[in-house]
């Protein structure tokens, strides 16, 4: 978890000022799945404690990558 920290820190510098739109990570690890948000902003990161095992929680683990994409989406229809 370490390096999705560093490299959504990497991503903030690189993205440069507009920092109105949040930055998500996944990590995966064979077959458990860990999420992660930076919070440009606040300058805060917040890891999901919850592990996701594919195949056993496919369905919920499909379910947070569609909640991450809507809420990207909502971030850049604000912006535009």
């Amino acid at each position: 978890m370490k390096q999705l920290i560093a490299e959504l820190i990497a991503l903030d510098i690189f993205l440069g000022e507009d920092r109105s739109q949040p930055l998500y990570g996944a990590v995966s690890i064979g077959e458990d799945w860990r999420f992660a948000c930076l919070d440009r902003k606040a300058k805060s990161f917040t890891e999901d404690i919850k592990l996701y095992r594919v195949p056993e929680e496919t369905e919920v683990l499909l379910s947070v990558l569609i909640c991450i994409l809507s809420d990207a989406e909502v971030h850049e229809m604000e912006s535009s």
